[in-house]
């Protein structure tokens, strides 16, 4: 018998109004919790984790330089999270700076200049000899979010963002977009597999070592409190990557407990917006973390 409590967690699963999925491992013993593991989820933001693996591995490599400045140039959508859709006079950058933006904040713009820059092909590429067949970076964020109102073909651009922001507010979400489905030409991952490349990026796997530790701080910088961290202890250390769009909400990372790290990557899909997905996942990550260090957990029997 597994140290985490199956019942209660496979409870969580049969409770929630729409599908979950995850994945858990503490990396000091190699005990495992599983659930629709072999899945796949559409991951909003979470793919960023994606991105920034092939940033340090084109850096390692010698085509590009994490010192390298480029200048914010062209009409990129400016829908979503960041800080970068208020700039108007074309902000220079160092890729180091993108990379910050868009693991810290969760920046679209930031991603989807990192994205331009990379290339799809290549960062899925290096998924696939990563063994991540079942975690696919297909879109832009910003044609993530435009196939979302039917606006698949529609170039990404200032202009286009108004359209949405119209055909938002007046139709709402298509949930039955490839934007909500697990099909390869959407942004999705299987937790299993994500969990995989997260655990060899703590081992210093991924890249080389030096890049692995770098791409754990860039994700140790992750503000959003509400999946992974939110029955967590202040003090308790995570670097992850969330992900939040509609009906979709996703949290990818490593918990460091007392006794080594824990890998948690959970998704939620659920049938109508509103916040039991996020809380669904949340109480995945609080019922993990306490199998194993439960002083690591908020008491909230007072």
């Amino acid at each position: 018998m597994g140290v985490f409590p199956d019942a209660a967690l496979r409870q969580i699963a049969a409770a929630f109004d729409g599908r979950m999925g995850w994945y858990i491992e503490d990396l000091t013993t190699g005990q495992v919790h599983q659930y629709r593991a072999d899945e796949r989820f559409p991951t909003a933001s979470v793919i960023k984790i994606a991105v920034l693996v092939e940033l340090f591995r084109q850096a390692e490599v010698g085509r590009l330089s994490l010192d390298d400045r480029h200048r914010l140039r062209g009409d990129i959508s400016t829908h979503g999270s960041g800080v970068l859709q208020i700039a108007q006079d074309e902000p220079e950058l160092t890729l180091r700076d993108y990379a910050r933006l868009m693991m810290g904040i969760s920046d679209n713009i930031a991603t989807d200049f990192l994205m331009g820059l990379l290339g799809l092909d290549q960062i899925n590429a290096t998924l696939d000899r990563l063994g991540c067949a079942n975690v696919r970076a297909a879109a832009t964020m910003g044609r993530y979010h435009y196939r979302m109102v039917g606006m698949d073909e529609m170039p990404t651009n200032r202009a286009n963002d108004a359209v949405y922001k119209e055909r938002a507010s007046a139709q709402g979400l298509d949930y039955g977009s490839v934007s909500f489905g697990d099909s390869l030409e959407n942004n999705v991952a299987a937790p299993g597999e994500l969990a995989s490349l997260l655990a060899a990026i703590y081992r210093g796997q991924v890249v080389s070592a030096a890049a692995s530790k770098a791409m754990i701080e860039l994700l140790k910088t992750g503000r959003d409190t509400r999946m992974i961290r939110c029955y967590l202890q202040p003090d308790v250390v995570v670097a992850h990557k969330y992900g939040s769009s509609g009906i979709i909400k996703g949290d990818a990372g490593l918990v460091f407990l007392p006794g080594g790290p824990l890998v948690v990557v959970a998704f939620a899909l659920a049938r109508s917006d509103g916040p039991a997905a996020a809380e669904a996942i949340a109480q995945v990550a609080r019922l993990a973390v306490e199998a194993l260090a439960p002083e690591c957990v908020v008491d909230n029997s007072s």
